[in-house]
């Protein structure tokens, strides 16, 4: 096809630079998952563009497919420009994923390894399960399409189906992508859980379970979900994700660190907050927590009309009842099913 187009130009425009052999297979690799029409379009688009087929046509064809993966209105697409946040801690996810990266190798292609297939994050609620989905995608250099389960259904019979279908094909479209799955126990699990919705949920379910066993795209699926009571075991069991890891609370290192990073985002200066006396304040205190004390704690300075201090900070702290206090026996039995049986991310 882009042969075809190439040759239908003739001497109409000017070819420009050849397409050197790395730059042909990632253009053409772009271009999977659309129809010939569509990639004709895309290489058409390119060419009036640029007024040649240049190595800008891949990210045309990807700023495209993003396009109509928006108008789809089943997934959330995060471009790869937009993603600059931070994870504070997570050492041995982070470790983990340095060597899950060479999945996508050529020398693991040539020993017959497989791309990582992906991993599960369960834990504490606000404890950066979902920032960590999008700091793998920065970290890779990957985009990142979020699915919303609850997007999925629809209230004609085998509609729902053919949405997860449709789903589905859009990620693999956009391969090597990270496939983000936000609470799955919330949707396509929790859904199946009765029978007032006449097993779609199940079905749903089983065929999510069937493709991630089953796909051959580099598609990095990441999961996230905070309960898991309602995970059923056919989840957790090895083969459907690499690797299954658990997020606590953070440790105090963790909080010195999630601490100068949203102080830095505000644009407050951590050297001059006494992180010694704060950071034991914070304990008990999910991420999400510690990042709402420092915009309340800000609001509370603008209010009094001065600079945000230590004192200011650890009022707010002080004021804070976190979720490890308001819902201790719920952590706490989270914590004690998730002991042994998964890999902790620190």
């Amino acid at each position: 096809m882009v042969t075809s187009v190439l040759e239908s130009i003739g001497n109409k425009a000017p070819r420009g630079k050849d397409l050197s052999s790395q730059d042909r297979d990632e253009l053409l690799r772009a271009l999977n998952g659309l129809t010939l029409n569509q990639a004709r379009q895309a290489i058409s688009h390119a060419i009036l563009e640029d007024g040649a087929l240049t190595p800008r046509a891949v990210q045309g064809v990807l700023d495209r497919k993003a396009q109509m993966i928006k108008e789809g209105g089943l997934l959330e697409y995060y471009p790869l420009a937009d993603n600059r946040f931070e994870l504070g801690g997570f050492a041995n996810l982070k470790a983990w994923l340095q060597r899950a990266y060479l999945g996508f190798s050529p020398e693991a292609r040539a020993l017959n390894l497989a791309p990582p297939r992906g991993i599960l994050l369960v834990g504490v609620p606000g404890c950066g399960k979902s920032l960590a989905c999008k700091v793998i995608a920065r970290d890779w250099k990957l985009p990142l399409i979020k699915l919303d389960a609850g997007r999925l259904f629809d209230k004609f019979v085998g509609e729902s189906e053919k949405n997860f279908r449709k789903a589905v094909a859009m990620a693999e479209s956009m391969a090597p992508v990270v496939f983000w799955i936000d609470e799955i126990e919330k949707g396509m699990v929790s859904a199946g859980s009765g029978e007032a919705d006449a097993g779609l949920g199940r079905r749903l379910f089983g065929a999510f379970l069937t493709w991630l066993q089953e796909k051959k795209q580099e598609v990095f699926v990441v999961a996230t979900a905070n309960d898991l009571s309602v995970l059923p075991p056919e989840l957790l069991r090895k083969g459907r994700f690499d690797e299954i890891f658990f997020v606590d609370l953070p440790n105090e290192e963790e909080r010195t660190a999630i601490l100068k990073i949203q102080l830095g985002l505000r644009k407050q200066n951590a050297a001059t907050f006494e992180l010694k006396t704060i950071v034991p304040a914070c304990d008990g205190s999910s991420g999400a927590e510690i990042e709402q004390a420092v915009v309340a704690s800000l609001y509370r300075a603008l209010s009094k009309k001065q600079p945000l201090d230590t004192a200011l900070l650890l009022e707010e702290l002080r004021q804070t009842v976190p979720l490890s206090v308001s819902r201790r026996e719920d952590i706490a039995r989270l914590r004690d099913t998730a002991k042994g049986r998964f890999v902790n991310v620190r």
